[in-house]
């Protein structure tokens, strides 16, 4: 049995159901988006949610700067259902000798095309702070904080040892679950049809697509194929005989309850650039380093753990092998 499609979409996460909604946006018909799983199942709904332009690379800057665009466009149609904010990324260090470093690098993005960059001493009187919902009429850029004072005046949560911060102020969170929705929602409602089921094969006629073949024997004719399948993306480009140079990474995040309010619940993304260690008590150290699964909680942990506040009494704590990307770093953020 035969039948076409103009164009398919394998994967319904959150890059299928985009891609899928500003196809039909831009007046693109007959659509299948097919998945084995339901939409927004797989991945989609366990990132860190959250978003930033603040990258050393300029390519990335300016997708991500688009990106941003567009998610501001979709909040405010939407009446923002994905309740997207912009409470920023705040990047703390500990160490004196990081300040400059810090500063340099953070100057050399500003450049690039992220915003202003805008130094504050102990006596500065115009830092602004973030509004907690919301992303209308916010700062752009970045502002560092110099100084256990000044910070600790604006994030009292924060240990006293802090001596710098950066606030990358166009960057904050958002409800991916409500996000996709949102997408496949109007996708749906511009005709485009959603259908489990897992792609076994792509026929190529003269270098072209030529149509698609499901595990359930079917075959769908269409011209065009769109590989979004998340995880899963190299594997299905083998279909085509091509080797995507992808890999992927396994990445943990941890809910707990905050009844103490350890957090600030209008905090920012928290993100510690110090490499650390956990403080165990001499007995402790020795009975975790007697185990090879457990002598690793010994060591010294690599910079860049990172959390924000989730909830009326939670917080969202990644866990390793997955922390944040230190403030140089070319690696993807958490989404």
């Amino acid at each position: 049995m035969t039948r076409s499609k103009d164009v398919v979409i394998c994967g319904a996460g959150i890059t299928g159901v985009a891609v899928a909604h500003f196809l039909s946006k831009a007046g693109v018909k007959n659509i299948l988006l097919l998945d084995e799983r339901p939409p927004l199942s797989f991945t989609s709904d366990r990132s860190t949610e959250c978003y930033r332009n603040w990258w050393p690379d300029p390519e990335m800057l300016a997708l991500m700067n688009h990106s941003i665009d567009l998610m501001e466009e979709l909040a405010d149609e939407s009446g923002n259902v994905f309740q997207m904010n912009r409470r920023g990324y705040l990047y703390v260090t500990a160490n004196e000798n990081n300040v400059a470093a810090l500063e340099n690098a953070s100057r050399r993005t500003s450049s690039l095309g992220a915003g202003p960059m805008r130094v504050h001493s102990s006596s500065s009187l115009c830092y602004r702070p973030s509004t907690p919902e919301g992303f209308h009429d916010a700062p752009t850029g970045a502002d560092l904080l110099l100084g256990s004072e000044l910070i600790h005046k604006y994030f009292p949560y924060l240990t006293k040892r802090a001596v710098a911060a950066l606030h990358v102020r166009r960057a904050g969170w958002l409800s991916a679950q409500q996000l996709g929705m949102h997408l496949l929602e109007s996708a749906r409602r511009q005709g485009v049809q959603f259908e489990s089921g897992r792609v076994t094969g792509v026929d190529v006629v003269n270098g072209c697509i030529n149509g698609i073949r499901l595990d359930s024997g079917e075959r769908i004719h269409s011209p065009i194929f769109i590989n979004a399948a998340g995880p899963h993306l190299r594997s299905v480009g083998k279909l085509l005989d091509i080797d995507l140079p992808v890999h992927t990474e396994l990445h943990l995040k941890a809910a707990i309850k905050d009844p103490l309010g350890v957090v600030g619940r209008e905090a920012p993304l928290l993100i510690w650039t110090d490499p650390q260690k956990l403080p165990w008590e001499a007995e402790e150290r020795a009975a975790l380093a007697e185990e090879e699964e457990t002598r690793w909680l010994t060591g010294s942990f690599p910079s860049g753990v990172h959390t924000r506040p989730e909830g009326a009494q939670g917080g969202a704590f990644p866990l390793p092998p997955s922390p944040a990307p230190a403030l140089g770093s070319e690696s993807p953020a958490p989404p």
